[in-house]
C-alpha cells in the first residue's frame, strides 16, 4: 500500500529521480546605490534543509535574506539573479515599492521582534491576519488555530497573550510569537535573520530548538543567520560562510572543524572557549587569517 508519505516523496522527486531542492539560486546579486553588496552568488537550500549563513557584520547575510523575503524594494535597492525559484516557481528579483509584500511560500523572521511586530494590533489580530483563510474561514476556527500555533511555540496562556500588544510581552515571548506567526501561513522556506541576537545564551540556545524542531515538524526547510559558529554547528545541516559581498565556503556543520578556507578557519579560531578565556591577548580575525595564510 502506498502511504501519503511515499506520495509526497515521489511528487518532489525531479525527472531524474533526485529530490529537487526547495530554493534554488544561480548569480544572486544586490546593490545599493549602484555599489554591489553581495556579488554574484549562487547556492541551493534542500527540502527540509537546515542552512546557516555566518559571517562578519556587512558581509551581506542579511541582504542575502531580505532578497529572498521580497523585502528590498527597488527604490532602496537593486536584486538581480539568472535563476531564483522556489519549489520550481521563479521568484521575481523585484517586488512592488510596498513593503510589506507577501511572498507565497516564504515566511521570515527578523532579528528585532519589537520593531517587526505591528504595536498597536492585538497578537491574535496578527496572527489571524496569516492564517491560510481557504482553511480557516470563520471567525472561530481562526481563534483556535491562533491558540493552537502559540501553544506550538511553548506558550502556556494563549488567550491572555492573543488579546495583548506585543509592548505588553518579554523580548523572549514576542520572539516565540514572531514565530508562530510566520509558521501559520505553513511556509515551505523559513528565513530568520538573527532570531537570538538580543536573547541571552540559554534563551538562544531554547529558541533555536524549537525554531529547529517545528520546521521539521511542519516539513519546512529553513535558513538562519547568524554570528554563533557555536549555533551554526549544532542547528545548522549547511553552512555558507560569507565574507565582503561572497559566499568563499559551503560545507557540511558537521565537518566545519575541518574547513580550508582561511576566512573559515579565522572565524572557528575566534570562537571564545575556556582555554582562550586564559590568554592575555584573544586572539582576533585579522591575526588569525594572516596565521593561517602564512602557514
Amino acid at each position: 500500500m502506498t502511504t501519503l508519505t511515499d506520495q509526497v516523496a515521489v511528487a518532489e522527486e525531479d525527472v531524474t529521480g533526485t529530490v529537487a531542492p526547495v530554493l534554488e539560486v544561480t548569480d544572486l546579486t544586490i546593490r545599493y546605490g549602484g555599489v554591489e553588496k553581495v556579488h554574484p552568488t549562487s547556492f541551493t537550500i534542500g527540502r527540509r534543509e537546515r542552512v546557516a549563513i555566518v559571517g562578519e557584520s556587512g558581509s551581506g547575510k542579511s541582504s542575502i535574506a531580505n532578497a529572498l523575503g521580497g523585502f528590498i524594494p527597488p527604490g532602496v535597492g537593486e536584486v538581480s539573479a539568472a535563476t531564483m525559484s522556489l519549489s520550481g516557481r521563479s521568484l521575481p528579483a523585484e517586488k512592488a515599492q510596498r513593503i510589506p509584500a507577501r511572498r507565497q511560500g516564504i515566511s521570515m523572521i527578523f532579528q528585532d521582534a519589537m520593531s517587526s511586530l505591528d504595536p498597536i494590533w492585538s497578537v491574535g489580530s496578527q496572527l489571524a491576519a496569516v492564517l491560510p483563510k481557504s482553511r480557516y474561514g470563520s471567525r472561530k476556527d481562526r481563534v483556535a488555530a491562533a491558540e493552537a500555533r502559540l501553544e506550538q511555540v511553548g506558550i502556556v496562556e494563549p488567550r491572555r497573550v492573543m488579546s495583548s500588544v506585543p509592548g505588553q510581552l518579554s523580548g523572549g515571548m514576542r520572539q516565540r510569537v514572531m514565530m508562530a506567526i510566520a509558521l501559520a501561513s505553513e511556509p515551505e522556506l523559513l528565513i530568520a535573520d538573527e532570531p537570538t541576537s538580543a536573547l541571552d545564551a540559554s534563551l538562544a540556545v531554547s529558541v533555536m530548538e524549537l525554531m529547529t524542531g517545528l520546521t521539521i515538524e511542519n516539513g519546512a526547510s529553513l535558513v538562519f543567520i547568524t554570528h554563533d559558529i557555536a549555533l551554526a554547528r549544532r542547528f545548522a545541516d549547511k553552512v555558507l560562510v560569507m565574507q565582503a559581498g561572497s559566499v568563499v565556503e559551503t560545507i557540511a556543520a558537521a565537518d566545519l572543524d575541518h574547513a580550508t578556507h582561511p576566512y573559515t578557519r579565522g572565524l572557528l579560531e575566534c570562537m571564545p572557549t575556556l582555554s582562550s578565556a586564559q590568554l592575555e591577548r584573544l586572539p582576533t580575525l585579522d591575526t588569525v587569517m594572516r596565521e593561517e595564510t602564512a602557514a
